[in-house]
């Protein structure tokens, strides 16, 4: 995420276990790297580029095994230009992270559609509800980081 656009969403396929190679072919490679890379000038949160000035781009991953493997760190070295390692980052505390506070607004819009009982239909659901944020949501929530 940024102030101005989304990723889409990955889905993890049922079993499949999240290693550094699919995390870095599977994630990486396809959904991020192309968020990073967008150059429309406007459309929904999905098709906008991550920032106007990549110069201000910071990449940000948590403590998961996939994202502090060795092949992932080295990957985000050399093809990012601003990559915080995870001792860089702010805590999981949702005031320090914006992504805590997307994730809750994303869940209170699939928690709407009332009960879901399908995978297919909260896999639906949620990528709705992430397509749904508006670029205000998170102009709003990045401001609100930057002044903790």
């Amino acid at each position: 995420m940024s102030h101005q656009a989304l990723s889409e969403l990955h889905i993890i396929p049922q079993g499949q276990s999240i290693n550094s190679a699919y995390y870095i072919d599977q994630i990486l490679a396809k959904t991020c790297m192309e968020a990073v890379h967008r150059c429309r000038s406007n459309g929904s949160v999905l098709e906008r580029p991550m920032l106007e000035n990549m110069s201000e781009f910071i990449f940000m991953q948590d403590g998961a095994p996939a994202h502090t493997a060795n092949a992932t760190q080295k990957l985000c070295r050399d093809h990012l230009n601003a990559f915080w390692r995870k001792v860089e980052c702010p805590g999981n505390s949702p005031d320090l992270n914006t992504i805590e506070n997307l994730w809750e607004i994303v869940k209170e819009k699939v928690n709407e559609e009332g009960q879901i009982t399908r995978r297919e239909q909260l896999i639906e659901t949620v990528k709705s509800a992430w397509g749904d944020i508006s670029p205000s949501i998170l102009e709003n929530l990045v401001a609100t980081c930057q002044n903790v």
